[in-house]
């Protein structure tokens, strides 16, 4: 598999927390993990914008009734 290499520049405190969790060798992997992750919300975002703009959004109160039904 082809990879291309980036340099990428993060907060000291989010990189000490990252590197702390998957130490130097899977870096890599988390990062690339991440950003999958990312794109993945973001498609899922775009997915719930078209399901809106086609049937409306979910009134207010279905939401409310929905989280009372299903608490997390």
């Amino acid at each position: 598999m082809a990879v291309t290499k980036w340099s990428v520049s993060v907060d000291e405190d989010l990189a000490a927390r990252v590197e702390s969790r998957v130490g130097d060798r899977g870096l890599s992997g988390f990062v690339a993990r991440a950003v999958a992750h990312e794109l993945e919300r973001d498609l899922l975002d775009e997915y719930l914008r078209e399901l809106d703009d086609e049937f409306g959004e979910v009134p207010s109160g279905l939401v409310e009734h929905i989280d009372n039904a299903w608490p997390s």
